[in-house]
């Protein structure tokens, strides 16, 4: 590259630090970073004047540039002269522009294109050079430097890779050990020029061999060392009187922090056989705010009986700052009721309903009725609407089919508040109704662990595992962030969602908005401002057109909205019923009580500064300042502390 002589060149310092950029060693000893991966990499910012040999030098210049920024380019208009050879163009921020969605009920994410960004570069051809001729370096929304690999245009794999890994292969099977293994050599994910999507059908060959000897030891080491590189590392190791492993827990740091938002409802789950030692792994699973399952600890245990899990329970209790969950659902186990009920009191606990509806062959097959007792026990399971109705529907069951002395029947009926919907439905669960979200976890760790695995490297899968979900966790924030899944139509009530809501979210709101169209208002009664409608909606179910009734009670004064669906009760998802009604009202905005912060893209949270050591480089700047900020606080606090009017003085400055 040359520069104008004419015009003098301000050499900055480097727009990302170093050790976001792999150095000449690690591109060339990892073989996963791309060729043109340089540590030479030039990050001065773009002046009027520069000078290109091509446009593909001055196109690769400013993709270099905008990668150290944080943003991603594309070229947006370009001309030819009359020898039909390219004599002008711009580059551009991905996010300029405008896209009008070809059709209004258009979902498809795409890249966000709203914020008509105005950063740019123009490039003229003068002889045989090229030279910037405008610069604008303007953005109209937040740059992520961190995140930035993540744009498609700047995702690229290097020749080694693609010699191993055959991307145009559509039958290649994507594996965890594929993306694990490029992640382990490049040092961490943030240090990868690609995500696991873009690897289609490599297969890693290394594993680590633990001796048999001393795995116990070597498990205390492996969590001391945890210990050291974050204070809030928590583990419990459970040995019995010959000083053997019995049961164990642990949770990093970062689940610690995640649970401060996503630990009001867990599933927990024992179903899993794990390692050589057939110890069950119990994991404390949530959801986060793209509705995807979340790690929030995990146990080994040497048996499941009431003492084990008191222990388990105490110590997630204590890992979890003594924040007992709103809700947990469990499978239908009489030790695990009486532990919740003992160290969990004031939680609300759920057995999976999945599990139970599972045992309904092994438990009524015997009759010879059996087809009609299941479908009529789903009717008045699924379908009852209200608690009177069930009791109601049940006894008409038991009585008709003659299965009063059926003993299964009889103890599910007298646990009915704990797995029957219509009990639960006035309370919160996050979508998480049954254990399947444990058991799809335990699917998860199919690929990292086999029959053979030590307790040292499950641990050590494990937190593979738990850097592979976080890495997808970045993946979904940066799609709700940089891309837009357009509305559906030309409500205000809808764009708030948009604007507020992660894709995932926004997406179930967005089925609701769509799904008005098949209810109307059957009957409506005021009383003053408040009024009690009914809203028909009608279904197809086995292909047949069905019309059902619901009860939507509003408050005029208040613009409270409350269905006997309870959608927003259970999931914390305004519900198609409720949006009829507001219509109806002619509300054009919506009360913040029904837009979650759960749901929100738009929220900082804590567990995002929060760094994993194990594999990973040093801090990215934020975080470095993120754990300086902390510690500094925390001396104050040592000081403060000590007695009451300090701490006052402090609360009142802060």
């Amino acid at each position: 590259m040359q520069l104008n002589s004419s015009l003098d060149v301000i050499n900055t310092d480097p727009i990302l630090s170093l050790d976001d950029i792999p150095t000449s060693e690690e591109c060339e000893t990892s073989n996963v970073v791309n060729e043109e991966c340089s540590h030479n990499m030039d990050t001065r910012v773009h002046t009027i004047g520069m000078c290109f040999s091509s446009a593909e030098e001055a196109t690769k210049f400013y993709r270099k540039y905008a990668m150290t920024k944080g943003f991603a380019i594309r070229r947006r208009s370009s001309k030819k002269g009359t020898d039909k050879q390219l004599r002008y163009f711009i580059l551009v921020c991905s996010r300029a522009g405008s896209y009008v969605p070809k059709n209004r009920g258009e979902s498809k994410s795409i890249p966000t294109a709203a914020n008509q960004c105005p950063a740019r570069i123009t490039l003229t051809k003068k002889e045989d050079e090229w030279y910037i001729t405008t610069v604008n370096e303007e953005h109209s929304h937040d740059l992520s430097p961190t995140k930035s690999r993540l744009f498609r245009g700047n995702r690229i794999i290097n020749l080694g890779v693609k010699r191993t890994i055959d991307l145009n292969d559509q039958a290649g099977v994507r594996t965890n050990k594929t993306y694990q293994s490029l992640v382990h050599a490049a040092g961490g994910y943030d240090n990868l020029p690609f995500v696991e999507r873009d690897v289609r059908n490599y297969v890693s060959q290394q594993r680590r061999a633990l001796g048999k000897e001393g795995d116990g030891q070597a498990l205390l080491k492996h969590f001391s060392r945890m210990k050291e590189l974050n204070t809030n590392f928590f583990f419990d190791i459970d040995v019995d009187e010959d000083n053997r492993i019995r049961n164990v827990f642990w949770a990093d740091a970062r689940s610690r922090a995640a649970s401060q938002y996503f630990g009001d409802v867990i599933s927990f789950d024992t179903t899993y056989l794990t390692n050589k030692y057939d110890m069950p792994f119990a994991p404390f699973v949530g959801v986060n705010h793209h509705g995807q399952s979340i790690l929030l600890g995990c146990g080994l245990l040497s048996s499941e009986d009431t003492n084990t899990f008191v222990w388990l329970f105490d110590c997630w209790r204590r890992c979890m700052y003594y924040k007992d969950p709103e809700g947990i659902v469990t499978d239908q186990c009489q030790a695990m009721k009486n532990v919740i009920t003992t160290v969990f009191p004031q939680t609300r606990h759920r057995w999976c309903l999945w599990h139970i509806m599972k045992k309904i062959p092994e438990k009524l097959q015997g009759y010879n009725q059996y087809k009609d007792i299941k479908r009529i026990m789903k009717e008045v399971v699924y379908e009852s609407e209200s608690m009177d109705k069930f009791e109601t529907n049940w006894g008409n069951f038991i009585a008709h089919f003659g299965l009063v002395d059926n003993q299964w029947l009889t103890s599910l009926y007298e646990e009915r508040h704990r797995w029957v919907p219509i009990y639960l439905k006035r309370h919160f669960w996050a979508g998480l109704s049954t254990t399947q979200r444990s058991e799809s976890m335990n699917a998860f760790f199919d690929s990292y662990i086999n029959s053979m695995t030590t307790l040292q490297q499950f641990v050590q899968q494990y937190d593979n595992a738990l850097q592979h979900k976080w890495e997808k966790k970045k993946e979904a924030d940066f799609g709700s962030l940089n891309t837009v899944i357009h509305c559906g139509s030309q409500s205000l009530m809808e764009r708030k969602f948009q604007k507020e809501y992660t894709h995932a979210k926004f997406t179930e709101v967005q089925t609701e908005f769509i799904s008005k169209m098949n209810c109307l208002i059957h009957h409506c009664h005021s009383d003053g401002e408040n009024c009690t409608y009914t809203v028909m909606e009608e279904s197809i179910h086995n292909e047949h057109c069905r019309e059902r009734l619901f009860t939507v009670f509003y408050d005029g004064k208040m613009k409270d909205v409350q269905c006997q669906c309870f959608l927003f009760e259970f999931r914390g998802i305004i519900c198609r019923h409720a949006l009829v009604v507001l219509a109806q009202e002619r509300q054009k905005s919506i009360s913040t009580k029904y837009i979650l912060q759960r749901w929100s893209k738009n929220v900082r949270r804590k567990h995002n500064y929060i760094v994993k050591y194990f594999n990973s480089r040093e801090k990215p700047p934020h975080v470095q300042r993120y754990d300086t900020l902390c510690q500094t606080f925390r001396e104050i606090a040592q000081v403060a502390c000590e007695n009451q009017e300090t701490s006052e003085l402090l609360f009142a400055h802060l």
